[in-house]
């Protein structure tokens, strides 16, 4: 697997400021320790016309992997994997393992009280719905399963956008998946330095990376006469040891080039 990625996520309530979109850090936190670069974040409206572009435009920019929240309820407005089919051209047809998901979901969360009939309604029977050729990624704690389909040289995932469901099929069911893949490693520390102005620190930065070329150093900057400025210093490989070593030795040259711009009294 390539190790750039796209995440996408659908939903009216995003772009009108209704909900805050805390799914797509939550994500980024986990893919970063496997490697993985993230290379495009898109918000799109629930709209199967704008989801199939933007599923288009991540792979035309090279991701080989595309995550998309949101968008996999009952709902009319739950149009995400229309938008997956419609990007690849794709018929819609009922899976029989994702209805099997839903089927025993529903079943549960009717045995525990949580609602009030386990039928599979035509509303519930949607979930299960999904573009020809794709499978579903089993969904423990919700209603809808999330979906895998492989197409035109990506592995397009679709997660639900509650929270607690994308995060309990992210790490069971496509962490697990996409292991198998990835090639190289990621390593990253976050150092803190009494500093108080960004724009004397770009030669330090310069100088840190010209020396250990390999690492990336980002400072995180703080309002103007804040004294305390951070840096993110990372870098990805093939060599998880070699890169910490590297990443160490390039915090440790920052230091010591800043510890010269302190006062000294």
């Amino acid at each position: 697997m390539k190790n750039q990625v796209a995440i996408i996520t659908i939903g009216n309530e995003i772009l009108d400021g209704i909900i805050l979109d805390t799914n797509t850090k939550w994500m980024i936190e986990r893919l970063k320790p496997l490697g993985l670069i993230v290379k495009v974040v898109l918000v799109v409206r629930d709209d199967v016309p704008e989801i199939a572009r933007a599923i288009n435009r991540a792979i035309e920019d090279g991701c080989s992997l595309i995550i998309t929240s949101g968008g996999l309820g009952p709902t009319h407005d739950d149009m995400t994997l229309k938008g997956v089919a419609e990007a690849f051209h794709l018929p819609l047809e009922v899976n029989a393992e994702g209805l099997a998901i839903v089927t025993r979901q529903y079943k549960g969360l009717h045995d525990s009280g949580r609602i009030e009939s386990a039928e599979i309604t035509e509303a519930r029977k949607k979930m299960a719905i999904f573009p020809s050729g794709s499978r579903p990624l089993d969904n423990r704690v919700g209603g809808a399963p999330g979906v895998l389909i492989s197409h035109s040289g990506a592995e397009i995932v679709s997660l639900p956008g509650v929270p607690h469901e994308l995060m309990w099929i992210f790490d069971n069911q496509l962490i697990p998946h996409i292991s198998e893949h990835i090639e190289g490693f990621y390593y990253e520390e976050v150092l803190s330095l009494p500093l108080r102005d960004e724009s004397t620190l770009a030669p330090l930065i310069d100088e840190a990376m010209r020396r250990v070329p390999e690492v990336w150093i980002k400072s995180l900057v703080k309002p103007y006469g804040e004294r305390g400025i951070r840096f993110w210093i990372s870098a990805r490989g093939d060599d998880k040891a070699e890169l910490e070593a590297k990443v160490k030795e390039a915090t440790r040259i920052l230091v010591g080039l800043a510890e010269k711009r302190l006062p000294t009294s």
